[in-house]
């Protein structure tokens, strides 16, 4: 009772700690370095992954560079008439849809007509899309809201609506995430990469989902694009690779046509034309040909530059109009990305916690810290995998965290236990023990077991049928004389068997194979004592029926339960009167297969691992396999078999009646109700006893026919008696 106890309260400890490691591991989760810990977890998997093939894109980039600037005859901010000139030529070599991210909203500072001539281009083609961004000013204790768009001209003329430039960076500076857009003064607005998409597409405005932070949706549609949320109002990007990823093309290099002359034409004196130019131009060559044209600014000046997963030392930091690409090719290729479940994660977070704690207590801290490290690096490999195979995003730190908060608990535990159990042992031992034995004790980690050992033995329960039936019609001297009789002839096969004699309880014998002397053949010397306890039986009826004694008795039956596994044997009791004897749940697990052999209706039933052991030794038993139980009280399932008897005394019939018994079992695994039934009643005509397991699975069978089993029913059975 103390030992289960203290192993109980074990169980506790552990389990506190391992909660303990848990709870604090999901607070930790929160903490600043923590999360810029699992964000650099989220860029190393895209450097891990490599780029992706864009060879089908149809995104072309147009930079707004330094060679631009001193290509072109004026310092940016260029004459606005460049860029109308851009849009032209544009279109003139097939663009689908051109979108700046840029923000037009000054006037043009060399001549007002600039803006009018890209005002009109814009208009005549109408596959501009322009910059634009709704910026919060704070004003005392309120935040204003004011749209800073393009020029009153721009704005004006253009059919399509601004696209929100300004991307949102997580708290490390690197942008992960794409915003879908803003409502202002109860008129949309979208992020560019989202513009560009509807205008690739061709789509009207109302085929794209309202801005609603609110929606309980996890989908934001447009047109037939699903995008999956990160949060109400964005989505991750799957960035496809590092800055260049998408070919580039220099802003001079789209507007240098026969009527352009770009600074290196004025000084080599001679034309170069690269954009129209027939051998190798880019409207030759089709460049933009039914693409979508990214015009964005790379010139270092204008400080358009942001961390990217690919990008995330502070060094290479690529142009923002990148970051719009790599949204809006998420969107074309449906490639979006998403995050673990957070109830999946802190499920194994919770998992690891318990596994790592459990490892810790029943091996040591090595096994712990290898089995951490195993855990560890096989979720890292799988988080790896389920980004590349799944495209999904699973946290690293928590899991991780859990493990070495877990890990780093056990060992302080263990530290502490081991220096509690040496205050004990000291403590247990001083006064009767030489202090050298003490230490010798404390330094092996070893003490007497003065309450038993734990073996590996078999266990043997025998009970008669319906005793209380024999108190009942015999005379209390007749009983005693039957039960004595009946008792002596039983142990003295036990004892003859090598087995121990535990204790009598009643008209029960109660009996261990394999303790205090070992033997290997302990389960098959148990099973030899049944058997021939049963013939034993049979001989000792012959004789009282010959003696006259009542039909009660001359029919007498016994019951017979065997189990092997380890159970704990020894001296146990009190300081002044003890006995050796045995305990644990494999000796409860014998004792309820002899109540369930009087369940089923036999003679002997063993457990799988008894009949395994002892054909290990020696093949001379027939068995029939009974059933798959859980027994009350427990939770795991037991094959559970009956002991027919020893070859050489078991009959043809029988051998028949398990053979058609066991193929009925088979189709009953298999709920094959119609084909069971019929086995079971041929194997019902060769049973001994009217009470018999082909009976029991008959009824069983027509039950299940009629209300069938759920989907996941394995077959087991649950015994409710003891």
């Amino acid at each position: 009772m103390n030992s289960d106890l203290k192993e109980r309260k074990s169980y506790s400890k552990v389990a506190i700690i391992a909660l303990s490691a848990f709870v604090l591991s999901v607070l930790m989760i929160f903490l600043e370095p923590i999360q810029r810990l699992e964000l650099r977890h989220h860029d190393l998997l895209f450097e891990m992954r490599g780029e992706l093939d864009v060879s089908d894109s149809p995104i072309v980039m147009v930079a707004i560079s330094q060679q631009a600037d001193e290509e072109i005859p004026y310092k940016y901010p260029w004459p606005t008439n460049l860029h109308a000139k851009l849009i032209d030529n544009l279109n003139r070599a097939g663009a689908k849809v051109i979108a700046f991210d840029v923000i037009f909203d000054n006037p043009d500072t060399y001549d007002p007509e600039n803006d009018s001539l890209f005002a009109e281009s814009m208009k005549r083609h109408q596959n501009v899309i322009l910059g634009g961004e709704l910026q919060a000013d704070q004003i005392s204790e309120s935040e204003l809201i004011s749209p800073l768009f393009p020029n009153t001209t721009l704005f004006n003329s253009n059919p399509n609506k601004p696209g929100l430039v300004r991307v949102f960076p997580d708290l490390d500076g690197a942008v992960r995430s794409y915003n879908f857009g803003h409502i202002h003064r109860e008129e949309t607005y979208y992020r560019l990469g989202i513009e560009v998409v509807r205008e690739f597409e061709g789509l009207a405005y109302d085929s794209i989902d309202a801005i609603n932070p609110n929606s309980k949706s996890e989908y934001f549609s447009v047109g037939s694009y699903e995008i999956p949320k990160e949060r109400a109002n964005s989505f991750l990007i799957n960035y496809y690779g590092p800055e260049g990823i998408f070919p580039e093309v220099s802003f001079e290099e789209v507007i240098d046509d026969s009527s352009y002359t770009t600074v290196f034409e004025s000084e080599l004196g001679a034309s170069v034309n690269s954009f129209d130019d027939p051998e190798f131009g880019h409207l030759s060559m089709g460049t933009f040909r039914d693409k979508i044209v990214l015009v964005g600014a790379t010139m270092p000046l204008l400080k358009d530059f942001y961390a990217t997963p690919y990008a995330n030392d502070g060094n290479n930091e690529r142009p923002g109009y990148q970051i719009h690409a790599n949204a809006v090719q998420t969107i074309l290729d449906s490639n979006y990305l998403s995050r673990f479940n957070n109830w999946y994660t802190l499920l194994i977070m919770f998992a690891f916690s318990f596994i790592l704690a459990f490892v810790n207590r029943y091996f040591n801290a090595v096994s712990g810290f290898l089995l951490s490290l195993i855990l560890a690096g096989s979720f890292f490999g799988i988080t790896y995998w389920a980004f590349v195979s799944l495209n999904t995003i699973m946290m690293i730190t928590g899991p991780v965290i859990a493990l070495i908060l877990t890990q780093s608990g056990m060992v302080g535990y263990e530290y502490y236990m081991e220096q509690k159990e040496k205050r004990r042992i000291k403590g247990m031992f001083a006064s009767y023990v030489s202090p050298e034995l003490v230490d010798q004790m404390i330094t092996s980690g070893e003490e007497p077991k003065l309450g038993g050992d734990e073996v590996h033995i078999t266990a043997f329960f025998s009970d008669i049928v319906s005793f209380s039936t024999f108190s009942e019609q015999l005379e209390p001297g007749q009983l005693v004389k039957l039960i004595n009789e009946y008792l002596d002839s039983m142990t003295g096969i036990i004892n003859k068997q090598g087995g121990t004699l535990d204790k009598y309880i009643g008209d029960a014998i109660v009996s261990f194979f394999g303790a205090p002397v070992e033997m290997e053949d302990h389960a098959h010397k148990a099973c030899k004592t049944a058997c021939l306890m049963q013939l034993e039986l049979k001989k000792l009826t012959k004789k009282w029926e010959s003696e006259g004694w009542p039909e009660l008795v001359v029919n007498m039956k016994q019951r017979i339960g065997i189990n092997t596994g380890l159970m704990i044997t020894g001296n146990m009791g009190s300081s002044k009167r003890f006995n050796y004897t045995m305990m644990g749940d494999n000796v409860n697990l014998a004792a309820r297969c002899e109540s369930g052999a009087q369940f089923y209706g036999v003679d002997t039933m063993i457990t799988e691992s008894a009949k395994r052991e002892a054909e290990s030794y020696q093949d001379d038993f027939v068995f029939r396999k009974l059933d798959q139980i859980v027994v009350k009280g427990k939770t795991q399932p037991v094959n559970v078999y009956e002991l027919t008897g020893l070859k050489e005394h078991v009959p043809e019939k029988l051998l028949q009646r398990n053979h058609l018994f066991e193929e009925a079992l088979a189709a009953y695994f298999n709920r094959d109700w119609e084909t069971a039934i019929s086995l079971f009643k041929r194997a019902s005509e060769l049973e001994l006893f009217e009470h018999n397991p082909s009976k029991i699975f008959i009824q069983r069978c027509e039950e299940m026919r009629v209300d069938p089993p759920q989907k996941d029913w394995n077959g087991v059975f649950v015994m409710e008696q003891k």
